[in-house]
């Protein structure tokens, strides 16, 4: 499975410390974020990348927390997931679209998000969507709570793979088949035949619709159980 290369778009520098804000002070950690990952986002590493001194950044963030707490900001406070639909599946399908663009636009987003004290409250937007969405399909609020966790998994794995991968030896590629897997029993994936391109957005779109459907079918279930208990009542 083959993807583009991810470019390094070069850090703005700043001449002169007068001339620094704390708008550029998060434009620059966010860019070392995207980069490089969260263990890149130092107080050293975003002055030398403004060409200032790691003290010129305290007159605009407080520490590093502060810079990470405003970068994380800066992602999820002008996200959008709310679909606007009134049908739950176009709801949810659109709230982990504009989810999954976030996060390969952002690829360390999810190791940001885990460190302590740094998430944002709307960090909870997507899960607001989702609930609501699911609450209308008739899914009870344990269940909602499930199918969310499950779709942040899948997409943030999905969307993880997409930016860091491929990795070689974990895919059925043709060299591994003949080298590694060959002789093993394996019929099924020595004989598979894989796109030389693979389309992670119809991975994602297939993914997605599994779990749906998954939705629908416990709903389903649900439902039936609730008229056989009635049935029961009523005799």
């Amino acid at each position: 499975m083959s993807k583009g290369s991810r470019s390094v778009q070069p850090l703005k520098s700043v001449n002169r410390p007068r001339d620094l804000t704390r708008d550029k002070v998060i434009e620059a950690g966010l860019a070392l974020l995207d980069c490089e990952g969260v263990g890149a986002v130092t107080m050293r590493a975003v002055a030398e990348s403004l060409n200032v001194t790691p003290m010129a950044l305290y007159n605009h963030v407080s520490s590093k927390d502060d810079l990470l707490r405003a970068i994380a900001a800066d992602i999820l406070d002008n996200a959008n997931f709310d679909g606007g639909t009134s049908d739950w599946r176009d709801q949810v399908a659109y709230c982990f679209a504009e989810f999954r663009a976030i996060c390969l636009r952002h690829p360390g987003l999810s190791r940001l998000l885990e460190t302590p004290d740094i998430a944002p409250g709307t960090v909870f937007a997507p899960m607001e969507v989702t609930l609501n969405a699911l609450s209308q399909a008739g899914l009870s609020e344990l269940d909602g709570v499930r199918t969310y966790f499950t779709l942040v998994g899948f997409t943030i794995m999905q969307a993880d793979y997409q930016s860091r991968g491929p990795y070689i030896d974990l895919e059925p590629a043709d060299g591994t088949r003949s080298q590694r897997i060959a002789g093993r029993g394996y019929r099924m994936v020595e004989g598979m035949e894989l796109p030389r391109e693979w389309d992670f957005g119809a991975a994602f779109d297939f993914g997605l619709s599994l779990i749906l459907d998954g939705v629908e079918a416990a709903i389903r279930r649900s439902d039936r159980q609730r008229g056989q208990t009635s049935d029961i009542g009523g005799e």
